[in-house]
């Protein structure tokens, strides 16, 4: 299976996952089929970083396509700002481009690592501020976010990045890539669909300052809201079903297929977009 191929099958779960969140009588089993979606795309996102002419103008077209998303997301005012998965794949690309220096012993590396590292303490610092001191909207927030490429508010949270990243280093070696893909579906499930992130709230709720790490945390940098934390692995939160993105990605012959290299870069603000605006008219 070439990595067109792979696009469009990811492409195609999107399409159904959107119409369950837009359209409330959509069936249950549209979101189950989206959760496979997000591991093929940041696994193209992978293949097409390593092969990739030019990593330059690679980056700038998916930094641009990110802003545009979240400036479509404040125009339209969709509900669901989060909706913006290429801020979560242009901080994946930064973070291997990192990694791919230090493997190839650039005296810059360390220089990447380091500016990499400040840039988020100081951007995240600076957001945190705005939020609850400076009376920023949130709406201001995620385009903030995404104009900084900051790690905060994720869609899909900071998991997917390290999803991302480990695709990367294990590319090579299906036995690895299996047993991080299921670790990590496993990580996933207990803080998601078990009673740990509301315990935890519980017991730091009475110390003020371990809450507030807490809620930085956990909300904001991992993506998880107590009040979405859900037993219920089926009708709750199934995105452990990602695991069955992994026959798919397996399936890859290392062909690029027939490219079409901008379908995706058009595609996805484009699909919101006409799916938002059809979900207010038929509402």
């Amino acid at each position: 299976m070439s990595n067109t191929m792979l696009k469009i099958i990811a492409m195609v779960a999107m399409i159904f996952d959107h119409l369950w969140r837009f359209f409330p009588n959509s069936p249950y089993f549209f979101h189950w089929i989206g959760r496979i979606s997000a591991p093929i795309f940041l696994f193209c996102c992978v293949l097409g970083y390593v092969h990739t002419s030019n990593k330059k103008r690679f980056f700038i077209r998916i930094y641009s396509l990110s802003i545009i998303v979240e400036f479509m997301n404040l125009i339209l005012k969709i509900d669901d700002l989060r909706m913006n998965f290429i801020r979560t794949i242009f901080l994946v690309t930064v973070i291997i481009f990192i990694i791919d220096k230090f493997r190839e012993k650039n005296k810059n590396a360390k220089l990447y690592l380091y500016v990499f590292i400040g840039w988020q303490i100081i951007t995240t610092v600076g957001i945190y501020y705005l939020l609850y001191m400076g009376g920023v909207t949130d709406e201001a927030i995620f385009l903030i976010t995404s104009l900084t490429a900051n790690i905060m508010f994720l869609d899909g949270g900071i998991l997917f990045v390290l999803m991302g990243v480990l695709m990367f280093i294990f590319k090579d070696n299906k036995l690895k890539f299996s047993i991080y893909f299921i670790i990590l579906t496993g990580i996933y499930v207990i803080l998601f669909n078990s009673p740990l992130i509301l315990k935890l709230e519980s017991v730091l709720v009475n110390y003020s300052l371990f809450y507030l790490l807490f809620n930085l945390i956990s909300y904001m940098i991992l993506g998880i809201h107590p009040m979405a934390v859900t037993v219920d692995i089926l009708f709750g939160n199934p995105q452990w079903m990602m695991i069955f993105s992994l026959p798919f990605i397996f399936m890859y012959n290392g062909k690029k297929g027939r490219g079409l290299k901008y379908l995706f870069y058009i595609f996805y603000p484009l699909h919101i977009a006409i799916l938002y605006i059809c979900s207010m008219i038929f509402r």
